[in-house]
């Protein structure tokens, strides 16, 4: 439904951590840096701290409003938050609906193997899937999302995962008299969509929204075509002392990948796809009730939910290599309970919350190696079950005395994870992980609009089940990955510590932030010295993440919005790694890109850009005539295959987005220009043999190129905030 250029404040169930209680006049994509009151907010309920994304410790919060997400109209989760300080994207599958987020040097996205450090929500249920913690971000239901929020930092009270952060998705309810909206767009390399919504609040107090939307698109590079179908309920009655709501929602995406590209190919025709072939073929269902009810001081909430996705992936691989398809079905049972207390005190108040949330999770994988001139020939490598669960409790507490906030807290997991294999039953074996991360933090008011807070947490991932079943160096995975009963890998712990600021004067907001994540027992994916395309996880040691966030925003009317960020990143090696790559192949000594790629410290981590600069504003006039701009410089990045920094890295680059609009009653007809300046920079890379010539290459990842979109909008009955 239509967003006003003022948001307006949502209200009841979760707490969000809000400078100095400013309603979301002052939110669009503004960065929240302290912690001080907490708003009562609807939709979020999450699973592993109750129903708040935020874990009461000061902590440095963006959000992006629904007027952004209306404006720009991004496809994905990770086009929502480009414009975020520290988030950068990169794409090594070869298609806009597969692109990596990474923020402060962890990574979340769509690839099976990527090792994960960001949770994501969806109103509090976690999208992580169960078999290697990866994220489909085009299986989220981005059309019907409200706000998306983004701690960065450590996320200790929001489970495993949460290394650099987490994402969650506050999804649009239905609100006021009944109102609707029908969308269709169009335009460049066989781009079109449609969706519409229903929504609004009975005469009973029944608030719904219920909407559908499809997407289809041909694919700028060749054979890379996709298309996506969702549709998406939600059902509440909700009152200020207690309420329930229910969500249900459905997707399916089909995407083929066009992968990167031998450099030699790339500077001539970067719209090539090397091995065609491979795609990715998703479908999820989800489906979560959630309630809450006050009593007295205090106030108790609920959630359960189910997931299940299931997924059909095909690799194919360069002749005379094998080609592996994969059948994935993840099936997820869970819920958690959450009670908050509080009491006044002089010159302030102490606030108590407890919680413990769980999930059980079914995982089937099977893996076939398929014969690239006659597919019938298959053989089945894998088949492997996985019935895992995990639980958890935590505890935490504000002391508020005048200014200042003094905040703690703990969270305890246990997660175990059984390894069935149904070809060799004798290989079945089990792993349990346990971990007690604590948080602590102290915020102070120090003047009028201006606050500062300092925090030291830590968050742990334990391992996972594609990990654990690929960690052995002498029986290495053929890609996407053949499982068995490996070695056990240790837990990741990291540790951060933050100092930052906020400062409100007029119509302006002032934020920074400097921090630094030290990393143990970090897993990576390390390629094998016997064939290019097989590989195994291990433990490495220890790295780091440290950084500076700054950002600015001014808003000086509703009609207009700017703002303005930099980030400056620094992940390394703390100790010295052996990762192989296939530089190092004896084969290729002779050739330029050769190495041996010895790992020392303070070697750059690949595919974490240094410097990032971003800008942009909206501007609606009283004519209705909307404009939008947006800028973003991406530094230099070194390639996956040169950990030890041996080689030059990946140039930065430069993506300008335009946008202008009108809207008249409740008609409204955009156009938007992404990649104007049609760059074609490499935004991934890595080294691979070129089978066709022999030689040892760069493989490269384009942009996607210059694309034009023409929306047309039309709203019926009263509009919606």
């Amino acid at each position: 439904m239509r967003v006003a250029p003022a948001v307006a404040v949502l209200s009841a169930v979760i707490h969000l951590t809000v400078a100095a209680q400013q309603d979301d006049t002052l939110s669009s994509d503004t960065l929240r840096a302290t912690r001080l009151e907490t708003i009562e907010v609807t939709s979020s309920i999450a699973p592993t701290a109750g129903p708040s994304i935020g874990s009461g410790i000061p902590a440095r919060i963006s959000t992006v409003t629904g007027r952004a997400i209306d404006a720009w109209e991004p496809r994905l989760l990770a086009e929502a938050l480009a414009t975020q300080p520290g988030i950068s994207l990169y794409d090594d599958l070869g298609t806009p609906f597969k692109m990596n987020l990474s923020t402060r040097g962890f990574n979340v996205g769509p690839v099976v193997g990527l090792p994960p450090g960001v949770s994501v929500f969806l109103d509090g249920v976690r999208q992580n899937e169960p078999d290697a913690a990866q994220v489909n971000f085009d299986l989220l239901p981005m059309e019907h999302v409200q706000r998306v929020e983004l701690l960065s930092g450590s996320g200790s009270l929001l489970g495993p995962n949460s290394l650099g952060g987490a994402i969650n998705l506050i999804t649009r309810r239905g609100t006021g008299p009944l109102s609707a909206e029908a969308e269709i767009s169009g335009g460049s390399y066989g781009t079109y969509s449609g969706e519409g919504s229903l929504g609004g609040v009975s005469g009973g107090g029944w608030d719904y929204y219920i909407a559908a939307g499809y997407e289809n698109e041909d694919g700028w590079r060749q054979a890379t075509g996709a298309e996506n179908l969702n549709g998406f309920l939600n059902l509440g009655r909700r009152g200020p002392e207690r309420g329930f709501s229910f969500q249900a929602f459905g997707a399916e995406s089909r995407a083929e990948t066009a992968g990167s590209l031998p450099e030699s190919i790339f500077n001539s025709s970067p719209r090539t796809n090397f091995t065609a072939g491979d795609f990715e073929d998703l479908n999820q269902l989800q489906a979560s009730l959630s309630g809450y009810a006050g009593f007295g001081r205090s106030r108790g909430a609920a959630t359960a939910f189910v997931r299940r996705t299931r997924a059909e992936r095909f690799n194919v691989n360069q002749a005379p290599d094998d080609n592996v398809r994969s059948f994935t079905a993840n099936r997820t049972i869970g819920g958690n309970l959450d009670w908050r207390w509080t009491t006044p005190r002089p010159n302030g108040s102490f606030s108590l919350r407890l919680g413990a949330d769980g999930a059980t999770n079914q995982v089937h994988i099977e893996l076939l190696e398929e014969d690239p001139v006659n597919p019938a020939d298959q053989i089945l490598t894998t088949d492997v079950r996985s019935p895992s669960y995990d639980i958890a409790g935590y505890v935490l507490a504000d002391l508020r005395l005048g200014n200042a906030t003094i905040s703690g807290g703990f969270r305890y997991d246990y997660i175990h994870i059984p390894f069935e294999d149904q070809l060799d039953p004798t290989a079945d074996t089990t792993n349990s992980f346990s971990r007690l991360s604590p948080r602590a933090g102290l915020s102070l008011d120090v003047g009028p609009g201006a606050s500062v807070y300092g925090s030291v947490g830590q968050s742990f991932r334990a391992p996972a089940i594609l990990e654990l079943a690929c960690a052995d160096e002498t029986a290495a995975c053929p890609l996407p990955f053949a499982l068995g009963d490996d070695p056990p890998l240790d837990p990741v712990v990291a540790t951060t510590f933050e100092l930052g600021g906020q400062i409100v004067r007029g119509p302006a907001i002032v934020s920074g932030s400097v921090y630094r994540t030290n990393v143990r027992d970090d897993i990576s994916f390390i390629q094998s010295e016997t064939a290019v395309f097989e590989g195994f996880f291990d433990n490495i040691g220890d790295t780091r993440r440290e950084g500076v966030e700054l950002g600015v925003q001014v808003l000086p009317t509703e009609q207009l919005s700017l703002y303005a960020n930099y980030a400056f990143t620094r992940a390394t090696y703390r100790d010295q790694a052996e990762i192989f790559s296939i530089r190092a192949d004896d084969e290729f000594a002779g050739s330029p890109l050769a190495g041996e790629n010895d790992v020392v410290e303070g070697d750059r981590l690949p595919l974490v850009p240094d410097h990032q600069v971003k800008f942009g504003g909206l501007l609606d006039l009283e004519s209705g005539l909307q404009f939008g701009v947006d800028g973003r410089y991406t530094g230099e990045q070194w390639l996956r295959g040169d950990e030890a920094n041996e080689l030059a890295p990946l140039d930065g680059y430069f993506v300008a987005n335009v946008r202008i609009g009108f809207s008249r009653a409740q008609w409204e007809v955009s156009a938007m220009v992404t990649n104007m300046f049609d760059s074609h920079r490499p935004i991934f890379g890595t080294f691979n043999e070129n089978r066709n010539t022999g030689a040892l290459e760069r493989f490269l990842t384009p942009l996607n190129a210059r694309a034009f979109k023409l929306v047309v909008r039309r709203a019926f009955g009263a509009e919606s905030d």
